[in-house]
């Protein structure tokens, strides 16, 4: 997604979101990688985030990959990546019947 505009909310994408010298984002943002060259005020969750000489960040980036160009800005805090939380859920065993059981075994 490359954003030349302005939006205001919250913006998950998949893959790369690429935000412009013209571009602002205002809202928390979802992506796999984050390119900015423009502007980004919020919360920044990604795999990978570059901010590039014209680039300004203003809040908390979640990312295990940060980089700045020279003349690139950033105000706010790093957090490490948040791992999904994954629940395990195993099946419950139903009760076999007799006969069953006596296949099963032999």
């Amino acid at each position: 997604m490359h954003v030349d505009g302005t939006i205001i909310g919250q913006v998950s994408v998949e893959q790369a979101l690429i935000v412009s010298q013209s571009g602002r984002v205002e809202g928390d943002i979802f992506a796999g990688k984050v390119i900015v060259n423009g502007v980004i005020e919020g919360s920044c969750h990604a795999t990978s985030v570059e901010i590039l000489e014209s680039g300004q960040i203003q809040g908390t980036i979640y990312t295990d990959d940060l980089s700045i160009e020279r003349g690139g800005k950033f105000n706010g805090d790093t957090q490490p990546a948040q791992k999904e939380q994954v629940v395990e859920l195993t099946a419950k065993e139903a009760p076999m019947d007799s006969s069953l059981k006596q296949r099963v075994n032999n």
